[in-house]
């Protein structure tokens, strides 16, 4: 049986917006009057439901019956969950409730908005419910619990900016009243509510338990077997890593992470953060260099629930004294500031993205958006976090937020200063890869006849295999593999395949053993230059729509790099243009039994009786033998500059196989440059020797030991 101490290893020993097309959360902002688009409350009865936007397209189906979540072993260690500790601390109601009695602005302004709200009135008496079922997608006493939600935020909040005890009664009364009767929140889209409401009913919850002297130990645990019980699993209802893509797995992270602070729930607490640090399909890891979700190709209003879900996971765990915000080069920096540049229509370049909905070759999206007050309360988070704690510069989002107006949810966030700290959570266990020149053994499964070879020469894998196809319970293939115990990972990049049939198949596969049938998943390229993908016997969020499909139609470039990671029980498999950009676009889990050593290599498959040669470059595998000779690197295939205050903030997306990175800069365009940096690790790097007003322009270059690349495409700022 596979040992999960590589995943218990990983786990940490630390001591209300619309979400666009994903439901209503409370506090959403309407884009002309910055308030809350809530309909008026009648003194003594039920207000009118509140506006929502139109649900997304049904989710696909999904597996039935999937595992619970494994028990994750961890060494007992003393550990005490800070409380109010779900993004606000009590140190910070302090500081903005004396800004507010002081009358100072923008609090003020940003207080009358949530007063002036329908559900933060006195008059608010309910909506109708509480319910004992709650139900999304299909619908089903939704509005009741959704209005009642934001009440309990509004509400809590206006007790104790105004410390008049009727609002905590009210904010009391409606959480009680759905933790003792509500038993049921199901539907297939139930995570998406509860991540987008989890900010409002848990940050109320925690403002009672923290601050009202007539909120008791025994209305505390009532709430907590209401969230263990009831919430938390229609937050993840789909079994253990199981999330829906981009934003769908982000709202499920932050409900889960929010509910399980106020829980006390160590365990559950340590898992959303490992998920969200390693799940390459819904957390940090859905991003690439230059700062882009997932879903930023889908649409902006995807995009930012996408980053104000992971932003509010960020924050809440930041209380807690987690700082998952410095993870991969401050990630969501970089998300953010890409968000905040293409909403300000500066011009950027897309590049090829996705998820395990969709793989995106094209920006289509309607840039410009200025839903949920142009993103007021992400970017309010992450300007906080990165400019006022960590002294780190965030152009673009500091010029979109002086368009922005005060609205009643973003102004708990603002901050003149922020002095807190919180620790970088340990390495993760994402495996490392290396060329591989030998070691290969060929394996020909399912009756593939003639039987098949490997031979690599000069850089290059030719893999000669017959077969009669590997989809689903057509296991038939050449397979060119090494046993790997433990996480692993293999690429490739498939430079061509013949013609043997149109449905000829090379790329990269793992599988739990060399049997006909036997669990696996692979992606690969055919004939007519489609990116195609396949798990059979992996649970698969989705099912079959999501685990076998064409990601690409073979005409929008060469996108050809594929890629396969195994972590613990998941199998990612990955698509890239350049074999740095890469987007998850298929994730399963191996259930039960998980072996230990699984089988990692390249696959071919003729669909005849005739052996395909196919041609594969730039191999790496975990535990591969570092042979290959170095090649030059590809220049980057973007670089953005940022506009700083003496400083020109630079991100690029990294070159395959690039060791290191050279900063060129001119005052002129296409004028000649000079080097201002060279010996550049990873792919960021900030220009202070810069005068404000003056018009300067960029390029990297990337090195190795065979050489430079050329230069990446040029971009421009103007510090000021």
């Amino acid at each position: 049986m596979f040992d999960r101490t590589d995943f218990a290893a990983a786990l940490l020993v630390l001591s209300a917006v619309v979400l666009q097309g994903c439901g209503g959360q409370p506090g959403d902002e309407d884009a002309e009057t910055g308030d809350a688009p809530e309909a008026p409350v009648v003194a003594g009865g039920p207000p009118a439901a509140p506006a929502v936007p139109v649900d997304p397209p049904t989710e696909p189906t999904v597996p039935v019956d999937p595992p619970t979540e494994p028990t994750v072993p961890v060494d007992p260690v003393v550990r005490a969950i800070k409380h109010p500790g779900a993004g606000v601390t009590l140190s910070d109601l302090q500081t903005l409730k004396a800004n507010v009695d002081q009358g100072r602005e923008p609090w003020k302004s940003g207080f009358n908005n949530l007063a002036n709200r329908p559900n933060a009135r006195l008059t608010y008496a309910g909506r109708g419910g509480p319910f004992a079922k709650v139900s999304r997608a299909p619908d089903e006493n939704l509005n009741a619990w959704r209005s009642d939600m934001a009440a309990i935020s509004d509400q809590s909040l206006m007790w104790y900016f105004t410390q008049d005890e009727r609002y905590a009664k009210t904010a009391k009364w409606l959480l009680l009243r759905w933790a003792t009767t509500h038993v049921e929140f199901s539907g297939r889209e139930s995570m998406l509510d509860l991540g987008d409401y989890a900010a409002a009913f848990v940050g109320g919850a925690e403002i009672l338990r923290s601050t009202y002297p007539g909120w008791t130990e025994a209305d505390t645990a009532t709430v907590k077997k209401y969230f263990k019980d009831v919430l938390m699993p229609a937050a993840n209802p789909y079994g253990e890593s199981m999330f829906g893509a981009a934003n769908k797995g982000g709202l499920s992270l932050v409900a889960l992470g929010l509910m399980a602070i106020y829980n006390d729930d160590i365990e559950t607490l340590d898992r959303v953060v490992y998920q969200a640090r390693t799940l390459a399909h819904i957390g940090l890891r859905n991003t690439n260099d230059i700062g882009m979700l997932g879903d930023y190709l889908r649409d902006q209003g995807h995009a930012y629930g996408q980053l104000r879900s992971l932003t509010m996971l960020a924050e809440a765990l930041w209380t807690q004294g987690i700082d998952i915000y410095s993870d991969f080069d401050n990630r969501l920096l970089a998300a953010g500031e890409y968000f905040a540049r293409v909403n300000e229509l500066v011009p950027t370049t897309a590049l090829p993205f996705g998820t395990t909905d969709r793989y995106y070759t094209t920006d289509v999206t309607n840039r410009g958006w200025d839903g949920a007050n142009r993103g007021s309360v992400a970017l309010t988070q992450l300007y906080g976090a990165y400019v006022l704690r960590k002294g780190l510069q965030a152009p673009f989002i500091a010029q979109r937020r002086l368009g922005t107006s005060v609205d009643g949810t973003s102004f708990m966030f603002l901050k003149e200063s922020d002095t807190s700290k919180a620790t970088p959570p340990p390495p993760l266990p994402i495996p490392s890869t290396t060329s591989i020149t030998s070691g290969f053994s060929n394996a020909d499964i399912g009756g593939a006849s003639p039987a098949g070879t490997a031979t690599y020469a000069a850089g290059k894998w030719n893999v000669a295999g017959a077969g009669w196809d590997i989809w689903g319970e057509r296991d038939s293939s050449h397979f060119s593999h090494k046993a790997l115990t433990g996480n692993s990972a293999i690429i490739a990049k498939v430079e061509s395949l013949q013609n043997t049939h149109p449905s000829a198949v090379a790329g990269v596969m793992m599988r739990t053993s060399l049997d006909p049938g036997a669990p696996r998943a692979w992606m690969a390229i055919n004939y007519q230059g489609q990116v195609l993908q396949n798990m059979t016997k992996l649970a698969v969020y989705g099912g079959a729509n999501y685990a076998n499909k064409a990601l690409t139609n073979g005409s929008s470039g060469p996108i050809n790099w594929v890629k396969l990671e195994r972590i613990g029980n998941i199998i990612t498999g990955y698509v890239s243009p350049d074999g740095t950009n890469w987007a998850a676009t298929n994730v399963g889990r191996i259930n039960a039994p998980v072996p230990d050593t699984i089988y990692v290599g390249l696959v071919v498959s003729s669909v005849s009786s005739q052996l395909n040669n196919s041609v594969f470059s730039n191999v790496q595998i975990t535990g591969g033998d570092g042979g290959a000779p170095s090649v030059i690197p590809e220049p980057p295939a973007m670089l953005l500059a940022s506009p700083g205050d003496g400083a020109v903030p630079l991100r690029w997306q990294a070159s395959f196989g690039a060791t290191s990175y050279t900063v060129h800069r001119s005052t002129f365009s296409g004028g000649p440059s000079e080097t201002i940096a060279s010996g550049v690790k990873g792919s960021s790097y900030t220009d202070k020797s810069v005068t404000n007003g003056t018009t300067y322009y960029y390029t990297v270059t990337a090195t190795n030991a065979a050489g430079t690349s050329g230069s990446s495409p040029v971009d421009s700022a103007t510090p000021r």
